[in-house]
């Protein structure tokens, strides 16, 4: 499994400009705080014939999924993790990235609404 990250190669027209806008788009660019390998993004653009905003919608929920198998912990309510809640917040990423694609590709149906 890897990992990498080039601010200076984001398009949309080569698989490793593919890589790192989904990354870009996630907000997976610290390389001390990876979520998530290149090979899973790899699959997740396979699996949406490599538009960006539908592969970053699905990395998300990917993202989301492993921070839902942890448990949210305290210590004395001096240190806690909240990983329900960074799931929430993927979760709700994914969504309104996915809205951004259909909007992109005009392929919106009804009404969006972002709830905060």
């Amino acid at each position: 499994m890897s990992w990498s990250y080039d601010a200076s190669n984001l398009n949309t027209t080569t698989a490793s400009g593919r890589l790192n806008t989904v990354r870009l788009i996630v907000g997976d660019t610290e390389t001390t705080d990876q979520l998530i390998q290149n090979e899973e993004i790899s699959f997740s653009l396979s699996q949406s014939n490599d538009n960006v905003y539908y592969a970053a919608s699905l990395v998300c929920r990917l993202i989301a999924a492993k921070f839902s198998r942890l448990v949210d912990t305290s210590l004395d309510n001096a240190i806690s993790a909240k990983y329900s809640t960074r799931a929430k917040q993927y979760q709700q990423l994914a969504l309104q990235i996915e809205a951004q694609a259909k909007k992109a590709s005009g392929k919106s149906i009804g009404v969006f609404v972002v709830v905060s």
